[in-house]
C-alpha cells in the first residue's frame, strides 16, 4: 500500500532551493511523518489485542529499504543452500554469506534507484513483526509439523489493522502532507538563516 504526492511544482521548486539532498529527505520525512500520525493511531487501534505486543510493535520508520536488503539476504542462502542439497554437495553458511551480503547491497541499491527517498514505512517493526502479516492477512488450512504432525491446523481468519487504518486515512493524510512540508521548509530556511548569520557575525 503506497501513495505518492504530486503535481505541486511551487512545494517542489522550495524543495530544490534546500541546499542538500539530505536535508530535502529529512524535511520530507518529517512531514510525512507527522502527516501519517491519524494513520498509526488509527492502525494500533484497530491491532488485536491479545498482551498488547504487536500494537507496541506498530510504528513509523524508514525501515523499507532494509526490509528489502534482508529479504534479499536470507532469498540467497536458502537458495545456495537448496542447490546444495541438489547437488549432493556440502552447504558452507560462511561462504554463503559473501554472496548474500553481495545481494543484499545490490537490492538495497535497486530499491533506492527506483523509489522516492524519503519512503516511510509504517507498520510492525519489532518483536511480533514476523507474524504480523498472518494477523492481517490469515492463514489457510494446513498439515501440522513438530509434535502434532500429521494433524490439520483450520487455518486463521484475517484480523486487519493496517488496511483499514490506510483506507481510512490515505486521502487525509495527503491532504496534510503538502501544508506540513512548507512548514517544515519554513524551519529549515530559518535555522540555516540563524547559521549564516551566527558565522557572519564571527
Amino acid at each position: 500500500m503506497q501513495f505518492k504526492l504530486e503535481g505541486f511544482p511551487e512545494l517542489e521548486a522550495a524543495l530544490a532551493e534546500i541546499a542538500t539532498k539530505s536535508t530535502r529527505v529529512v524535511v520530507t520525512r518529517r512531514a510525512l511523518a507527522l502527516a501519517a500520525r491519524p494513520m498509526l493511531s488509527k492502525a494500533k487501534l484497530y491491532a488485536p489485542i491479545d498482551d498488547g505486543e504487536l500494537e507496541r510493535s506498530i510504528k513509523i520508520s524508514t525501515r523499507a529499504t532494509g526490509e528489502v536488503g534482508n529479504a534479499a539476504y536470507h532469498s540467497t542462502i536458502k537458495g545456495m543452500a537448496e542447490a546444495a542439497k541438489a547437488a549432493g554437495e556440502s552447504f558452507s553458511l560462511e561462504n554463503a554469506k559473501g554472496f548474500a551480503v553481495s545481494a543484499m547491497r545490490d537490492a538495497r541499491r535497486a530499491f533506492r534507484a527506483v523509489n522516492p527517498p524519503a519512503i516511510l514505512y509504517l507498520g510492525p517493526v519489532t518483536g511480533p513483526a514476523f507474524y504480523a502479516k498472518f494477523v492481517e492477512l490469515g492463514t489457510r488450512a494446513r498439515v501440522n509439523g513438530g509434535v502434532y504432525r500429521g494433524t490439520m491446523h483450520p487455518g486463521t481468519s484475517p484480523q486487519p489493522f493496517l488496511r483499514p487504518a490506510f483506507d481510512s486515512e490515505a486521502k487525509a493524510t495527503i491532504d496534510r502532507l503538502a501544508p506540513l512540508i512548507w512548514v517544515e521548509i519554513d524551519k529549515t530556511a530559518k535555522r540555516a538563516a540563524r547559521r549564516a548569520a551566527k558565522a557572519a557575525g564571527g
